[in-house]
């Protein structure tokens, strides 16, 4: 028999099969990891390639107000002219810039001899205190950003939770899967007094290499410890079968005996073999009813 057969016992079977879960379920948060890696690196290229490079016609990249902004083309500068549409501002609320809690400033503008599109002037921490947005032809430099999801917010007046054209008033005939964020002056924009620029996004990659390390360490680490427990449990068998008795000689001990004095070194019992020993080595009533059964023994 295989000195590893125990491996097929019940027992181990109920190990083997967690263990092998337990690894799968590491494996797949592993490549899970990576795969949030790689989105992040390819989002930093976008940003690194697109936020500084020179304003484009918006109609480069987006030929008509219905298109879906690529991936590659996020955060593309383009210059508008145009005009703000006041009258219907919204605050976009739960937003932070600096660690500090406000809203970003959204403001319908009528691009000249096109549409409208949603334009962030900027960020404020106090809703009763925005400045109105600047009246008469302007011209703003901004970068391209998708449009959010608000299709299930329930938005107070004057306030949107989503970037969303279809939830912002006099957005008719608009872009309708984009928005823009108006440019920091390191980018060739101007910012509005009164208003915070938004700053350049992060470039950090994240965690998500060291957490995918992780979890391919977890993996590895249960197999090592299926291994060194099996082996320890052969080597434990191993030893129990070079420490048994070769002959599978019995000894039985008696209980009444060990209590009554007798020495567990002696050999035997009084059914086992030296049967006649002395009485010493048993107690006193043990001795009289073994001498009366020699008697009758030798009468016979």
């Amino acid at each position: 028999m295989s000195r590893y057969s125990f491996l097929f016992s019940a027992r181990w079977l109920k190990y083997i099969a967690m263990a092998i879960i337990v690894i799968i379920a590491c494996v797949f948060l592993a490549l899970w990891q990576k795969d949030r890696r790689d989105q992040r690196e390819q989002e930093i290229a976008t940003i690194t390639a697109n936020f500084s490079a020179d304003p484009v016609d918006i109609s480069s990249v987006l030929p008509n107000p219905n298109s879906t902004l690529e991936t590659t083309d996020e955060w593309t500068q383009v210059k508008l002219t145009g005009q703000f549409s006041d009258e219907d501002t919204v605050l976009a609320r739960n937003r932070t810039v600096g660690d500090r809690p406000g809203f970003y400033v959204v403001t319908p503008f009528e691009i000249t001899g096109g549409s409208t599109i949603a334009v962030v002037r900027g960020f404020t921490a106090e809703q009763d205190s925005v400045p109105p947005a600047p009246q008469g032809e302007q011209t703003v430099v901004a970068h391209l950003r998708p449009a959010q999801d608000g299709s299930e917010d329930d938005n107070p007046k004057g306030l949107i939770r989503a970037i969303d054209p279809a939830r912002i008033p006099g957005m008719d005939d608009a872009y309708s899967n984009v928005y823009v964020e108006a440019s920091p002056a390191e980018t060739g924009g101007t910012p509005e007094e009164g208003l915070t620029p938004l700053p350049m996004p992060e470039l950090d990659p994240g965690n998500h290499l060291s957490y995918m390390l992780q979890w391919f360490a977890f993996g590895i680490m249960i197999i090592i410890a299926v291994v060194i427990s099996a082996r320890r449990e052969r080597k434990a068998a191993a030893e129990a079968v070079e420490h048994s008795d070769p002959n599978g000689e019995m000894v039985v001990i008696d209980k009444a005996a060990l209590d009554a004095g007798a020495k567990i070194s002696q050999p035997g019992s009084r059914y086992g073999r030296n049967r006649w020993a002395s009485p010493t080595v048993r107690g006193r009533d043990e001795a009289d009813e073994d001498a009366l059964f020699e008697e009758r023994f030798r009468s016979q």
